[in-house]
């Protein structure tokens, strides 16, 4: 064999095996990863208990990671929700209690048809995540939110009637 075959084959074996190392050293985001993309049920109340189990301060101003620590959202009511339920724009951008309300990121539900994962809205207020029915009547629920700079992260029995002025939603990237 040639010195030129050789040098050939060297550097054709050189080339395909640092393009097996780059390929292997930068492993791919998982396709689920990304803001908007369909989430189960199960993974919006795990993500929520995320932020509890970190005691995630309230801020309008700052900003956490959600559990995969890639994207992050702002660490008030809405940033929090649309965390949980892994919607973006992220950061400080993150959906507000407003655009939470609106078909780009949800659509309304009865308050009888709540699960896991949905949420109440009071546009321009406060919004809630909804966990499970707390009592067979439905009128007690247990709910997920980032409340304010004094109660910080919550997760509690509340009674439906006190949500009264509230709009039920489903986010539009929920699968069941």
């Amino acid at each position: 064999m040639s010195t030129m075959s050789r040098r050939t084959m060297l550097r054709s074996t050189l080339a395909t095996t640092l393009i097996a190392v780059a390929v292997t050293a930068v492993p791919a985001a998982p396709a689920s990863a990304a803001p908007n993309d369909p989430i189960s049920r199960a993974d919006v109340i795990a993500r929520a208990q995320n932020w509890m189990d970190r005691n995630v301060q309230y801020s309008q101003t700052g900003t956490a990671t959600g559990p995969d620590g890639v994207y992050s959202w702002r660490r008030d009511c809405s940033g929090f929700v649309s965390m949980a339920l892994k919607l973006g724009p992220t950061g400080l951008s993150a959906p507000n209690t407003n655009a939470l309300a609106t078909s780009e990121y949800s659509f309304g539900i009865s308050r009888a048809n709540l699960k896991a994962g949905d949420f109440l809205v009071d546009p321009g207020n406060h919004t809630v995540l909804f966990q499970k029915w707390a009592n067979t009547d439905h009128t007690q629920f247990w709910l997920y939110e980032e409340s304010n700079t004094t109660s910080d992260m919550n997760h509690r029995i509340a009674n439906l009637s006190s949500y009264s002025g509230y709009l039920a939603r489903r986010a539009n990237n929920i699968r069941d």
